[in-house]
């Protein structure tokens, strides 16, 4: 009977401490979230938004001793430093927040996920994407990349029918296009090659160690092309020009093809767009999806491939496949 009722009050307690530990980890993304929305705000702004929010189910302020608690667990755990300016209030310090990096990447996760609790009365009405299978891998790599341990991998291309096996030294991950992608050097190559984790097979975490060359940086691998292809050896990045019609600048105005992206020429009905990146087969399949809403300007290879593209299509729709 005490032997019952001892361990009824350990799985109690345990219980109480993991609902007071998700609690306090939601109130650090809001406090975030909030922070960022407003750019600066003062502390009593924040009580009040606080006290209205749909997550503080007791409807109670937020105590400035309080606030100081969480601001240094914010720092703790995520690396992210709010500060106070005297005239403004607080705001987020770290200058990486609005750049393409994994600290802005996992907050905005973060701030949906909270949104999305505050908005549970809409869950039908909310509706999102889905990501294909080879999420069950990232674990293991991210793992081995802050090990520096080599993974073995069985991968099957999508237009091969056998699979093969490969051991990689992990360098980086990256999402594209609802695709989760590792970038890693097989031991037998000189240079790294990309993987997609949806045509992972199996994979298994080895003994054997990597060092990361400090000559390698992510970002920059990436930064001259679109995407996740990286063919060095038969494409360089080069200067792009696009005129984009009216309907659809707009969206690359919002959205950015590449990061390069700048607006070079605005008229009334259309822009010309240039960009720094190497003209390969995605890219290609990237400006087709635009329809008549681009024209390629230059480079002429890139054109003529969109040529060719277009009077294939139209091969097909003709029928001309099918004689």
């Amino acid at each position: 009977m005490c032997q019952t009722l001892a361990k009824n009050r350990l799985n109690f307690a345990i219980n109480s401490e993991r609902t007071m530990a998700k609690s306090y980890f939601n109130r650090y993304v809001w406090l975030l979230d909030t922070i960022m929305q407003h750019g600066h705000i003062t502390q009593t702004d924040l009580s009040d938004l606080w006290q209205r929010s749909a997550l503080n189910k007791e409807g109670i302020a937020l105590p400035p001793r309080t606030f100081h608690n969480h601001r240094e667990a914010i720092l703790d755990m995520f690396g992210i430093d709010i500060k106070f300016d005297k005239t403004l209030g607080y705001y987020i310090a770290n200058e990486d927040m609005n750049a393409n990096g994994v600290r802005n990447w996992l907050m905005t996760s973060l701030s949906v996920n909270n949104l999305l609790k505050e908005s549970s009365t809409l869950k039908d009405r909310i509706i999102l994407e889905d990501i294909p299978s080879g999420q069950e891998y990232l674990k293991k790599i991210i793992n081995a990349m802050k090990e520096e341990k080599m993974l073995e991998m069985e991968y099957q291309k999508f237009k091969d029918s056998q699979k093969f096996r490969v051991i990689i030294a992990p360098y980086c991950v990256k999402l594209f296009k609802q695709r989760w992608y590792v970038v890693g050097k097989p031991s037998d190559a000189k240079k790294p090659r990309v993987y997609a984790l949806d045509r992972i097979q199996g994979l298994l975490q080895t003994r054997r160690d990597f060092k990361l060359p400090e000559t390698f940086d992510a970002q920059e691998y990436f930064a001259g092309w679109f995407g996740i292809v990286h063919d060095d050896i038969n494409y360089k990045p080069e200067t792009i020009h696009l005129k984009v019609w009216d309907r659809q600048r707009h969206y690359l105005k919002t959205l950015p093809l590449h990061f390069s992206q700048k607006e070079i020429e605005e008229h009334e009905e259309w822009s010309i767009f240039e960009y720094f990146m190497a003209p390969t087969w995605d890219l290609e399949q990237e400006i087709l999806q635009y329809n008549d809403c681009v024209e390629v300007l230059e480079p002429k290879s890139l054109r003529n491939a969109i040529e060719e593209h277009i009077s294939n299509m139209k091969d097909v729709y003709d029928g001309k496949y099918n004689e």
